[in-house]
């Protein structure tokens, strides 16, 4: 599954945790199934989780960052859910992503057309609003009537962005295993794979 937002930004190459990697403006999530039907639920909120939801394989925490506040996840082949909301409804600036996924284990080579595998995507805002559009140079060339070098100032957030496999840029945590989704979650989705999310 991809995160993505129409600025042209490279997913990551590498997922040094095995489920989920970001790169200024993009986000990978890996499926453990080739092609087929998947369970996505996404969860928004307005801060970081204060537990850990419980009954989950593994648990990965990567952050965002969005240059235009409209950030979407859907299927390597451009599928995008309806159900599945904006990710990153505050607009520019940086996000944490927590990825929850449980079943990508149970038979890889399947194309299931019932769901087996499950994930739970928690979205919070880090950093938002002026300040966080001033890092990112959002909206300043236009407010200042100079020509607009958002696209240079991505391509160097990108050459200098934290490294994926830097210490502390990822958590996991192995729970026990539950047999059924927890309730209360918002509203999910069913994203269809049409390929696996390992990029050379």
């Amino acid at each position: 599954m991809l995160v993505n937002e129409e600025t042209g930004a490279d997913h990551p190459s590498r997922v040094p945790n095995g489920l989920t990697a970001s790169a200024p403006g993009a986000a990978v999530i890996l499926t453990g199934i080739h092609t087929g039907v998947v369970d996505v639920t996404v969860q928004l909120a307005d801060a970081p989780p204060a537990t850990t939801v419980g009954g989950w394989d593994e648990v990965e925490d990567v952050e965002l960052i969005s240059f235009t506040g409209e950030t979407r996840l859907g299927g390597l082949m451009g599928h995008l859910p309806e159900a599945l909301p904006n990710l990153t409804p505050h607009g520019p600036g940086r996000y944490g992503m927590r990825v929850h996924a449980r079943g990508r284990h149970i038979d890889p080579s399947a194309v299931p057309s019932v769901p087996f595998e499950f994930y739970l995507v928690m979205i919070w805002p880090i950093e938002v609003g002026p300040k966080a559009c001033a890092r990112l140079g959002v909206g300043v060339a236009e407010e200042l009537g100079l020509p607009d070098k958002s696209a240079e100032i991505r391509r160097w957030a990108r050459e200098h962005a934290r490294p994926e496999c830097e210490a502390g840029a990822h958590r996991r945590e192995r729970p026990p295993a539950a047999p059924h989704a927890r309730p209360g979650h918002r509203t999910g989705d069913r994203a269809s794979v049409a390929d696996r999310q390992s990029l050379p």
